[in-house]
């Protein structure tokens, strides 16, 4: 027997001292909701995670931006449909001036108004607009995380020459059709950014879980290594008190 050095203390402490590191590492998991709590914990993993996140988080914006440009084309698009029944007013008006029946007080009367419409239509057309950039114009999206292939573009310019000049059938019928094309790049614009609002929406919670699967911790599991490591570490204290009693027969040997 010896006295100078207590192997089984030393054993029985140094087991000790790691039990209670990974209870206190089970602890912090437990707590904090999270497998890798520390770049300790995982290195690479936490690389990982955290280029998910980023991933997750600049997708969510892409898809913030898509559905802001979602109600950019919605404004032009009212803008445009009130431009549209503008110019069928107008040339309502010209073929009622065009008429032979029409008498020039008629016709003064109605030149009047067409060119009040005129007026009003450019008006519209000019203050349309989204945070104060002109929703006629070609617009462009970021909707992706990517450099390449991240945008979609809308071509809804509409300008005022475009819209001048709607004193005769032919000039309103050009300004109808100008107004037209621009409602149907709108309305293929806004179906466009509707799915990609919906597969960007899908993206970020498949890239949520997939950060799930590394930075989260699995608490039913986690909890049995808890109370592993908590048992260990009660064990372990139990035979350093009697490592360090099986000293104390040294005594009797003295007696």
């Amino acid at each position: 027997m010896r006295i100078n050095t207590n192997v089984g203390a030393l054993t029985a402490s140094r087991n000790t001292f790691v039990n209670n590191m990974a209870t206190e590492n089970s602890m912090r998991k437990l707590s904090s909701g999270l497998r890798i709590s520390r770049a300790a914990d995982d290195a690479a993993g936490l690389a990982i995670a955290n280029k998910l996140r980023t991933q997750s988080r600049s997708l969510n914006q892409a898809a913030a931006n898509a559905e802001q440009g979602n109600a950019m084309l919605q404004i032009a698009e009212g803008a445009a449909q009130t431009i549209q029944r503008i110019i069928e007013r107008q040339k309502e008006l010209i073929t009622q001036k065009l008429n032979g029946t029409s008498s020039n007080t008629t016709t003064t009367t109605i030149n009047a108004e067409i060119s009040s419409l005129n007026t009003e239509s450019a008006r519209i057309q000019a203050s349309a607009n989204f945070q104060g950039t002109s929703v006629f114009a070609s617009l462009t999206f970021q909707v992706s995380d990517a450099t390449a292939n991240g945008t979609v573009t809308v071509n809804a310019a509409l300008t005022q020459t475009a819209l001048s000049g709607t004193s005769t059938l032919a000039n309103a019928d050009t300004a109808l059709d100008a107004v037209n094309s621009v409602l149907g790049n709108i309305g293929a614009g806004q179906n466009v950014l509707d799915y990609t609002v919906q597969n960007l929406k899908s993206a970020v919670v498949n890239v949520r879980a997939a950060e799930s699967t590394i930075r989260d911790v699995d608490m039913a599991e986690e909890m049995a290594t808890f109370t592993r490591n908590n048992i260990l570490t009660q064990a372990a204290q139990a035979m350093l008190s009697q490592a360090n009693q099986g000293s104390q027969g040294v005594l009797q040997l003295l007696r």
